[in-house]
């Protein structure tokens, strides 16, 4: 049984993800400002144009240089997920694509104070997964009451959503598959930076949805981001392992361009998969689930040798080996909350979380210190870089602490 959490040791995420996308950010500013730039200037010859036809057809011409810049602004965006690959060395999908082990599926709806989700949003997540997964006890999509924006505003995107989670209910047997869907606007939280839609590299099981960003495209975003839960754009025979090359498909990194210009007048389309991606969930749907993946509550539980890893988003855990089989997930959440909860958290505006969960005892004892040995020794090998990191740090620490 867990008895307490030992440490609680954090880093902040600088990974490709958030570098890629200041630097689209600024791609599209000088776009922008190139084009401000040209419509003041063709304002500005107004002065010159007598003939009300010609001063017309210059209206219309700025009007479309605004149109086409949009266009362009969206098609640079394109997905949240662009630049972060999904880790390769676990596959996750195969718990939410397979019957076995996890006959069903437990979707938690999360979202802040005062965000409006909608519900042909959450209609196309579930028509989605009811096409791709094989659940035969269903599959069942919870809406959590609404995270009062006071708890979450001085919080980083991870630990806030970690905040909303409940997991499944008590009474919830066997333990199903579980994914996390966490809505936000960042409007009105998060420092009004605008994040696209996208799921965390660390733990594939959560999708991060601001309803701010391409509102109208939302039915196609959220299918998007469902299909990077399962796996899809892992391959790199019809992709470069991020998205898909094929014009048209849903895991593409953008809509293609007439969908887009469609959208000006109708309704934007939903989006489906094409025939590589089909393929490749017929693929993953036919492999054996990994043995070592689990899902323990809310948690996704990799097990390797000598320990194991208790992710959450952008949280990562080192679980002891003699306390993996009595793991109680509830008490683990409880007192992660607790730690963001905290004063020093919220200062610090941690963004990446890792600690140990270890079983009660004298941490000095000879037997207390082998293990701890041997958990961060084989955790520095660990195919997660973050994780290597983090295990890497407190090994140098505890040799630090020996040497004293």
């Amino acid at each position: 049984m867990l008895k307490k959490v030992n440490c609680f040791n954090f880093t902040v995420n600088c990974s490709l993800l958030y570098i890629q996308m200041i630097a689209n950010f600024v791609l599209i500013f000088i776009l922008l400002w190139f084009a401000d730039s040209y419509i003041k200037y063709i304002e500005c010859s107004k002065l010159n144009v007598d003939n009300y036809m010609n001063m017309g057809v210059i209206k219309v011409k700025a009007f479309v240089l605004r149109v086409l810049v949009v266009l362009l602004a969206w098609i640079i965006s394109g997905c949240g997920a662009k630049s972060a690959k999904l880790p390769t060395y676990m596959r996750p999908e195969s718990l939410y694509l397979c019957r076995e082990p996890y006959s069903c599926l437990y979707v938690e709806v999360d979202s802040v104070e005062g965000v409006e989700v909608p519900q042909d949003v959450l209609s196309n997540l579930k028509e989605f997964l009811n096409t791709f997964c094989s659940k035969p006890d269903g599959i069942e999509i919870v809406r959590d009451k609404p995270i009062p924006i006071s708890e979450v505003a001085d919080l980083p995107l991870g630990p806030a959503s970690i905040l909303c989670i409940d997991g499944p209910p008590e009474d919830e047997k066997p333990q199903p598959a579980y994914l996390h869907v966490f809505f936000y606007d960042t409007d009105i939280v998060f420092k009004k930076v605008k994040m696209n839609t996208f799921v965390p590299s660390n733990c594939p099981c959560t999708i991060f949805f601001d309803v701010d960003y391409a509102p109208r495209w939302a039915g196609f975003c959220i299918r998007h981001e469902a299909g990077h839960t399962l796996g899809l754009c892992k391959s790199t025979s019809h992709g470069n392992g991020v998205h898909c090359k094929n014009s048209g498909c849903l895991m593409n990194w953008t809509p293609d361009l007439l969908s887009q210009l469609g959208s000006l007048v109708a309704k934007p389309s939903v989006g489906s998969l094409c025939d590589d991606c089909r393929s490749d969930l017929q693929v993953y749907k036919s492999e054996k689930p990994d043995p070592n993946l689990s899902f323990n509550g809310p948690f996704l539980m990799r097990r390797q040798v000598g320990y194991s890893v208790a992710s959450l988003p952008y949280c990562d855990f080192l679980v002891w080996p003699s306390i993996e089989k009595t793991f109680d997930w509830r008490q683990a959440l409880e007192k992660i909350k607790d730690s963001i909860k905290s004063e020093g958290f919220r200062q610090k505006r941690f963004g990446w979380m890792f600690g140990t969960f270890s079983p009660d005892g004298d941490e000095t004892s000879p037997q207390s210190m082998i293990e701890t040995l041997g958990v961060f020794t084989n955790a520095a090998d660990d195919p997660n870089p973050a994780v290597r990191r983090y295990a890497i740090q407190q090994l140098e620490q505890l040799r630090q602490n020996q040497s004293e």
